[in-house]
């Protein structure tokens, strides 16, 4: 029976060793797994790098506007025109018939803190390869350092600062033009067509409005200009009676208004309820919300800018239409220089052949008289826009544009 128990434990010994010889060989069958699931992990790679040379055939534009806040109508305006410009162009197969464009489109609600968040997210997580925007002098200041620092290029279509194009930021341009150019026109027609000399000022103690005045307080001498009275306002202000009653003191030839659409339109107001006679000038508020706000009391205002849909040029008629046909609203000169804005981009990319940041930004600085909706386009090497401006004056409710050269 001991010999019989003991050939069994031998038996099972044996079976047990030849398991583990088996054993041994399925380990060696794991490693080919393992190495199979090397190769796959390879080709996932390879996959993947697949997908990012996929995805660098799309042109990730990030897009800036204030669609919440005071600025929010001009805003949506900027977002507007942007999308109908990247639609046309994706419609058509892309940039150059190449690259698609996905927009990513973000809410700074017109604050330069606001606006540095957003910009970094668009530059950090949706790697975007340009920016457009934003609105507000202040908060393009703000953003283009992220932009400056990722190294890819920014095209503000509103934002006049003159400062802007002055800190050595080389990705920065503008589509709108700059105070030093709306200064200059102002100070042309308020002497050559009012015969004026002595001017009042009352503009916003914003980036865009202190930057302005400025710059009126500089060029004034070599107009012959007088600035007689100078009166600053805070965005939302709507009691101006003070700063009106001691610009009509003054018995100024004529007072420029320096700001936006919703302050510009009380001011007017307030001139004519305070039965104040100045010949009204200025910049910033050609919007169609300065008419609804300021109604008959707009009337006879006259304002500087690079577009008009009074403008007969085919260029312009045929956006006003396509615009109102879509958005089924009016709109302000954002909206065809940010339009021309992604065309601009969109022109230095196919010249490029590629998204890289300086290649793109080397194409725009030689962009040569583009044209555009909002004017023929020529960048100096500071990113500034040159092009000369329109003279505007409201009457009954309408753009009419005042023969100036």
């Amino acid at each position: 029976m001991k010999k019989v128990l003991g050939l069994l434990f031998i038996l099972v010994m044996m079976v047990s060793m030849l398991s583990g010889c088996q054993g041994t060989e399925e380990d060696a069958g794991g490693n080919d797994t393992m190495a199979d699931e090397s190769v796959q992990k390879d080709t996932s790679e390879s996959q993947k790098d697949a997908v990012v040379e996929e995805d660098e055939q799309v042109f990730r534009l990030g897009l800036i506007s204030p669609l919440t806040g005071a600025g929010a109508a001009s805003g949506a305006v900027q977002a507007n025109a942007v999308k109908m410009a990247v639609d046309e162009i994706n419609s058509q197969g892309g940039i150059g018939g190449k690259y698609m464009i996905e927009l990513y489109s973000e809410d700074d609600e017109g604050v330069p803190a606001n606006s540095v968040k957003v910009a970094q997210k668009l530059v950090n997580q949706d790697n975007v390869h340009a920016v457009i925007g934003a609105l507000n002098s202040s908060c393009t200041l703000a953003n283009m350092k992220i932009t400056e620092k990722a190294g890819i290029p920014q095209i503000t279509p509103s934002s006049s600062n003159a400062t802007i194009v002055e800190q050595g930021n080389e990705y920065i341009f503008r589509t709108t033009a700059t105070d030093t150019t709306h200064v200059k026109t102002l100070y042309k027609y308020i002497t050559e067509k009012l015969n004026g000399k002595n001017v009042a000022i009352i503009y916003e103690s914003s980036d865009f409005g202190t930057g302005a005045y400025k710059l009126l307080e500089k060029t004034a001498p070599e107009y012959g200009i007088n600035i007689v009275q100078a009166e600053v306002y805070n965005a939302g202000e709507k009691d101006f009676s003070v700063q009106l009653t001691k610009i009509d003191n003054t018995e100024p030839d004529a007072l420029i208004i320096w700001g936006y659409y919703t302050e510009a339109a009380l001011i007017c107001k307030q001139v004519n309820q305070y039965g104040i006679d100045i010949p009204l000038v200025g910049t910033g508020y050609n919007s169609p919300m300065l008419l609804e706000l300021g109604g008959e009391d707009v009337n006879g205002l006259i304002f500087t800018t690079a577009f008009t849909e009074a403008n007969p040029d085919p260029n312009v008629q045929e956006f006003d239409k396509k615009y109102k046909e879509i958005f089924s609203s009016s709109y302000d000169q954002n909206g065809p220089q940010a339009y021309d804005s992604v065309y601009l981009l969109a022109e230095a990319i196919v010249k490029a052949g590629t998204f890289d940041g300086k290649a793109v930004r080397d194409m725009l600085i030689g962009v040569e008289d583009f044209e555009g909706v909002a004017g023929v386009y020529n960048f100096d090497e500071r990113g500034e826009m040159v092009k000369d401006l329109l003279v505007v004056q409201i009457i009954d409710g309408e753009h009419t544009i005042i023969p100036f050269d």
